[in-house]
């Protein structure tokens, strides 16, 4: 275990440095080819931002993760993973990689990013990580079957996603990765699992290596491409994390230090979903992916929270997720993890209720406003993208 530990936290320092080291090579690219977000909208910064932090976050995950890899492959490759689940971690990841770099630079359609990401989660199933059973209260269990390759799938695909949704203030997507990286990194440190310790540690150090660009006031956005890859990871490492868990308790651990984002992605898209109910079936499955500000850190701004209050107050709540997961997998105890998942449910929900009705009325003025500068306001010139 110390022989790990000790290659996770070398993973995490280059990670870390390379990542730091590569922010302004991604920020001089970023202008090259235009990809920048400029304030208006639903986007409320300064000036305008380079979106291609993934760039660094990636090249620091592959240093990380490579220099380690280089140097204990012998050792440890053969006998703790295989080659075809290694290829099908680095093809899949540089699957989802490409196209959220490709969305950052040119813009990507919906469909096309989830068919990506869809044939990437498949590569993983094929390599052989897939959920097989489901724990029951009392200690029973459910197998999945054929079903467990899909809700796989799905839920990697959704994790990806839901860290993606969830970069919505200036150093909370990085925040939330690195504190459920860090919780998973000590869980397959437990586990004795080389592949998750390894990638958690440079996931690790990787977010840390780029936060400090990302804090409020930001100077660069992790993008798509940043966004979308540590989601996969996360997703897909978990998966493989609960391949060694007790069967009782193999999906809830991830569902429990995920919780907060996917949890929070599932509610919002349910609420697009529903918003016109009369409306044509295409067009509200189309809704549930685009963007707006109903996410739980959008709701608790309206509920008169500050930016850096709302971020310092999802770290600990993504904090806590993740101590019950581990509290769960050191248990292993399915009652304690759906009673634990049931509360967590619960505390999301009760946050979005309390700040629903002031986002209604701020968002009632927010129409009123937009009437009046449509009506009254001169033209004026639109910042060039």
């Amino acid at each position: 275990m110390l022989e790990v530990a000790v290659a996770a936290a070398f993973a995490a320092l280059i990670a870390g440095v390379v990542t730091g080291a590569m922010v302004p090579f991604a920020t001089k690219i970023a202008f090259a080819v235009r990809a920048v977000d400029y304030p208006g909208g639903r986007k409320f910064h300064g000036g305008a931002v380079p979106r291609l932090g993934g760039v660094a976050i990636g090249i620091g995950l592959a240093f990380g993760a490579g220099a380690v890899a280089l140097m204990r492959w012998s050792a440890w490759g053969g006998g703790r993973v295989s080659k075809v689940e290694l290829v099908a971690l680095l093809v899949a990841t540089a699957m989802v990689f490409t196209v959220g770099l490709v969305d950052d630079i040119v813009g990507v359609s919906v469909a096309k990013k989830f068919l990506v990401e869809f044939a990437a989660a498949v590569l993983i199933v094929y390599a052989g990580w897939w959920f097989s059973v489901l724990g029951v209260p009392g200690g029973g269990e459910v197998g999945l079957g054929v079903m467990g390759g899909v809700v796989t799938v799905l839920w990697i695909v959704g994790v990806a996603n839901a860290i993606n949704l969830f970069d919505g203030l200036d150093g909370l997507a990085g925040g939330v990765v690195a504190i459920v990286a860090g919780s998973m990194l000590a869980y397959s440190l437990i586990q004795g699992s080389v592949l998750t310790s390894v990638l958690m540690g440079a996931v690790l150090g990787a977010c840390l290596g780029f936060l400090p660009h990302n804090r409020m006031p930001a100077k660069i956005f992790m993008g798509d491409a940043g966004a979308l890859t540590l989601g996969f990871l996360l997703g897909a490492m978990s998966v493989h994390g609960s391949l060694k868990s007790s069967a009782a308790v193999a999906i809830l651990i991830p569902i429990l230090a995920l919780g907060i984002p996917v949890m929070d992605t599932l509610v919002v898209m349910t609420v697009r979903f529903l918003e016109r109910p009369k409306g044509h079936a295409v067009e509200r499955l189309l809704r549930i992916f685009r963007a707006d500000r109903n996410h739980v850190h959008h709701l608790m701004q309206r509920h008169g929270a500050s930016r850096p209050t709302v971020v310092r107050m999802l770290y600990l709540f993504v904090l806590i997720s993740c101590t019950m997961a581990l509290t769960v997998a050191l248990t292993k105890s399915s009652g304690l993890g759906i009673a634990l998942v049931i509360v967590e449910a619960a505390a999301i929900l009760l946050v979005r209720t309390l700040g629903f009705p002031r986002f209604t009325r701020a968002l009632a003025d927010d129409q009123r406003e937009e009437l009046r500068e449509k009506w009254f306001a001169p033209p004026h010139p639109q910042a060039d993208k």
